[in-house]
């Protein structure tokens, strides 16, 4: 058993809990902006006492390369599931993001050449069939588009694209580093991203009167899901087959799920659970022989 592994998955399982109450008090322009500073300095720190030359070796052509996929990643995919949380729950968003080894495998078929059997195929539809449920909330009419929530699951299912291109597009790329290098100088592209445009927005003003349940979350995401969740994930990583911590990220939506409801007293619904079960066996066949990428992590978080 790695421990290291299932703490990051605790960590990144309890991020849409932690980004759901930071975001009653701040915009997220805001929290991603001090999330990924907090990230960013401790995977920088991390990385430094391993090679304090590391961003040397990256060209300029590198960091064109860098900058293009914290946009998308990073930046982007934190904004879609930041605002997508201000509409929908955090037990859809941690079902819904679970979906992402199916996307990835869909983009590996049509961009990597890689081969899509039957049983494949059967699990991408399970998968599809299952984020239905969940958006639907079994209600099969148009009224659906009519729901707040609606909204948000479709921000969250966007960034699963995102996250899905983030992987596809980074492969060749990450595979040329060390992950916790390449991550690290993702991180730190992803800050300076989205700092111009928190700067705009303003409202920093309000960090003097934010809770301490606010500032609690937002270390926690910093600290723990943006710094130690990846330390840990690629610590595990080094020393197992990937494979095998891999699985691990079946865990994470009933990480959520367990934490929405005792700390945010968020509903558990029969038919949340039956699409959550439909993508978690979706995934399973659609990926039980897609060779697995060191670099591939779920969730997507923020």
């Amino acid at each position: 058993m790695s421990w290291t592994a299932l703490w990051a998955i605790i960590f990144w399982g309890f991020s849409f809990i932690a980004a759901k109450v930071a975001l009653r008090e701040i915009h997220p322009f805001t929290l991603l902006t001090l999330r990924y500073a907090i990230g960013a300095l401790l995977l920088l720190l991390a990385q430094y006492g391993r090679d304090k030359a590391f961003l040397k070796t990256f060209s300029y052509r590198d960091w064109i390369h860098i900058f293009l996929l914290a946009a998308v990643g990073v930046s982007g995919l934190g904004l879609l599931q930041a605002y997508g949380l201000l509409y929908t729950t955090a037990i859809n968003t941690g079902w819904i993001v679970a979906i992402n080894p199916i996307f990835i495998t869909l983009a590996a078929r049509l961009f990597l050449g890689e081969a899509i059997t039957t049983r494949k195929i059967s699990g991408i539809l399970l998968g599809f069939c299952g984020i239905f449920l969940i958006i639907s909330k079994g209600v099969f009419s148009f009224s659906l588009f009519r729901f707040t929530s609606t909204l948000g699951d479709f921000l969250v299912l966007t960034s699963a694209l995102a996250w899905t291109t983030f992987t596809v597009g980074g492969k060749e790329f990450i595979s040329r580093f060390t992950p916790l290098a390449a991550v690290t100088a993702i991180m730190i592209s992803g800050f300076l991203i989205i700092l111009p445009l928190s700067i705009l927005k303003g409202g920093w003003n309000n960090l003097l009167h934010l809770s301490l349940s606010a500032w609690m979350s937002i270390f926690f995401l910093g600290v723990f899901c943006s710094g130690l969740g990846y330390l840990f994930w690629y610590s595990a990583l080094e020393k197992k087959d990937s494979s095998i911590v891999g699985m691990y990220l079946y865990l994470e939506p009933f990480v959520t799920l367990i934490g929405a409801y005792l700390f945010l007293g968020e509903e558990i619904h029969w038919i949340t659970l039956m699409g959550g079960g439909m993508i978690l066996i979706g995934v399973y066949l659609a990926t039980k022989s897609f060779k697995r990428l060191r670099f591939l992590k779920k969730s997507r978080n923020l």
